[in-house]
């Protein structure tokens, strides 16, 4: 199933996720140890190239489809280049490392066709078009993680975002009953934005923008 997933975060954040100073780096290690079962930093020399080719077929620690692994991690800490036979490795981590850092996160489900029809819906609406959904996809992330098939990912502002939670509650009468569903559940996340600024303020950290992830 096709997804639409948000993130609460600011852009800055995200980016230095890639490049990233120590204290974070070794806070996303750990996170990624717990959660993928990722080892440290891959072995040197040529045991550390050798040792795929000497695990068996039982072993845990050999690579499992979609799952990150300790390479995956190095690569995306470092801004390094990720191979296009991990890509879809490195964005699930990716994935997972938003839902750490983030304020806050919704996932929907929601296809292309859906998310076109969604965006149709509202302007028939007479919301504006820059408060639509592909809006949120005309920025990208800005970062060194090539995008994968099936995959799109952009960013708003914070503010652009609470406009967003502004422009559509007057509106939902008038949209399809799947349509006006799926835009209460969106505005219900947006309308935490106030209270995750002031966390952020509380915390010493930027205020959060509204990044988004659609895999179909």
């Amino acid at each position: 199933m096709s997804t639409l997933k948000l993130w609460a975060i600011s852009i800055d954040e995200v980016r230095s996720i890639f490049r990233a100073e120590p204290p974070l780096a070794d806070q996303l290690r750990q996170a990624a140890r717990e959660r993928f079962g990722t080892s440290g930093q891959q072995q040197p020399g040529l045991l550390g190239k050798l040792g795929p080719f000497l695990r068996n077929g039982g072993d845990p620690a050999a690579p499992r489809p979609g799952v990150p692994n300790a390479e995956d991690v190095d690569n995306l800490l470092s801004g390094r280049f990720v191979p296009p036979h991990r890509l879809v490795e490195a964005w699930n981590l990716l994935d997972f490392w938003l839902d750490t850092l983030a304020a806050g996160s919704g996932r929907w489900p929601l296809t292309e066709g859906g998310l076109n029809e969604f965006d149709f819906d509202l302007v028939r609406a007479e919301v504006s078009a820059r408060y639509g959904l592909s809006e949120l996809f005309k920025a990208n992330l800005g970062i060194s993680l090539t995008r994968c098939g099936g995959l799109a990912a952009g960013w708003v502002s914070g503010s652009h975002a609470q406009g967003m939670r502004q422009a559509w509650p007057d509106r939902l009468d008038e949209l399809s009953p799947a349509h006006r569903e799926f835009a209460e559940a969106i505005i219900e996340f947006l309308a935490h934005f106030e209270e995750w600024n002031s966390a952020a303020e509380a915390a010493g950290r930027a205020h959060p923008d509204l990044v988004a992830i659609f895999r179909s």
